[in-house]
């Protein structure tokens, strides 16, 4: 009898330590955020009208930045490799940029950061990553889950009758398929059928690059006019953000998921768009301030602060540390170039830069024969106010075309103390790219 009852008390201390336990790791996933990081494709800050754009209606990312962070100052890479790189690896480009279109296969991205802190991780979208040998897919980069363009076995079209590999298969469509409505479809069901654990979905969207053509809502489906289709991509690209926002809320996942968006790099070249009373020429693949000056909006109700605006600077190498801190993940063994920037959208001062440093090798040559000073690379350093290139020139960044350069001695104290400051950030990174000799 006293057996049977020892027995007893030890299966229910037993049963009790497991319960424990699993209520343990149910509160411990309950503490992870779901994360989406959205990168849309070659469009710059003055296109979003919470950015003060009146021309571009992007009404639900208003409201997330009338509900979450908006920083005024995000520095992309001025081109879409450089920037995917980047943002990925939370690394300069002097350190990991192998050529265009090849992520190398050593590094060690966010997605096999965020596998390895236990999240379902999954990539929709835009690729570009691999080309040859060195170039890495989407399982080398840990997803697990994936639906791209501009991956090995996709051709040409990437929205209508689209070329999409998904999860290593040919995607099934019709020549009224549209690519962006079948990435956001996999970003929906890839939320939905994790609903129960955390999960890091990660959409670099098909939007808004060109070709520039007719949306599934354009009024006119056989418009030619560029800048026309592009606003209707524009209101499309923040529809798809729209909806994903709408499954949150159906999923009752809102309220503990971090959204964050941000894009690649500038306004494709081709375009001239209003802006505050003045035309603006699209400056991608420009290391100027319409080239790399992105948007970056974060939201997540109940967790980041609402209706906040930070004038503090980010880089796309921050990214990485970022959902590091949001999700508790480990960083990656390596010399890393970015800091967090989450404490900022939770209200604190957090630590914020004093100035970015960007190296970037053009693919396009005016770019590096205009501000490259001969060489086949750019570097630079900036802050909010003051950039300074490697081989001296000095400008405001408020002088968009970059015009005026400021002598050395004629500058007022502000400005020659930014140029000591921006002088000594590009003095302590290294000298030279090793991977691009």
């Amino acid at each position: 009898m006293i057996n049977h009852i020892s027995s007893s008390i030890r299966w229910i201390a037993v049963v009790a330590l497991s319960m424990t336990i699993n209520f343990a790791t149910l509160d411990a996933q309950a503490s992870k955020p779901n994360i989406i990081l959205i990168m849309a494709d070659d469009i710059a800050y003055d296109n979003i009208a919470c950015y003060g754009s009146n021309y571009f209606k992007t009404p639900r990312l208003n409201q997330l930045a009338q509900t979450g962070v908006k920083f005024n100052h995000c520095y992309s890479e001025p081109v879409c490799t450089p920037s995917r790189v980047k943002i990925m690896t939370g690394r300069d480009g002097i350190r990991n940029y192998v050529g265009f279109g090849i992520l190398d296969k050593k590094e060690t991205t966010f997605g096999t950061m965020m596998k390895e802190a236990g999240y379902a991780t999954a990539v929709a979208g835009k690729w570009q990553l691999y080309t040859g040998r060195k170039g890495s897919l989407a399982p080398d980069c840990g997803f697990d889950t994936y639906c791209l363009w501009s991956y090995p076995g996709t051709e040409r079209s990437r929205f209508w009758n689209p070329s999409l590999i998904r999860d290593g298969k040919k995607v099934p469509v019709t020549p009224n398929s549209y690519g962006p409505d079948i990435c956001t479809d996999f970003i929906i069901d890839f939320i939905k059928k994790n609903k129960s654990q955390p999960f890091f979905a990660y959409y670099p969207m098909l939007l808004v690059h060109s070709p520039f053509v007719p949306t599934p809502d354009s009024k006119d489906k056989n418009s030619t006019n560029k800048l026309e289709n592009y606003r209707d991509m524009v209101s499309y690209m923040d529809k798809c953000i729209g909806r994903i926002i709408d499954t949150l809320e159906e999923t009752n996942l809102r309220k503990n998921t971090i959204v964050l968006f941000t894009t690649d790099n500038g306004t494709g070249r081709p375009l001239t768009y209003p802006y505050k009373g003045e035309k603006r020429v699209g400056e991608k693949a420009y290391p100027t301030d319409g080239g790399s000056h992105v948007p970056l909006i974060v939201n997540g109700p109940g967790i980041v602060s609402q209706g906040l605006v930070s004038d503090d600077i980010v880089d796309f190498s921050d990214f990485l540390p970022t959902l590091a801190d949001i999700s508790g993940a480990n960083l990656p063994n390596v010399t890393l170039d970015g800091r967090s920037f989450w404490p900022q959208c939770l209200g604190k001062k957090g630590s914020p830069r004093e100035w970015i440093f960007q190296y970037y090798h053009p693919k396009l040559k005016n770019a590096a024969k205009e501000y490259g000073n001969g060489k086949p690379y750019i570097i630079w350093a900036q802050d909010q106010s003051y950039k300074l290139y490697s081989h001296g020139k000095f400008i405001e960044t408020k002088d968009r075309h970059e015009k005026i350069n400021i002598l050395p001695g004629t500058g007022t104290p502000e400005a020659e103390s930014a140029r000591k400051k921006l002088q000594a950030a590009i003095d302590s990174m290294p000298k030279s790219n090793a991977n691009m000799k």
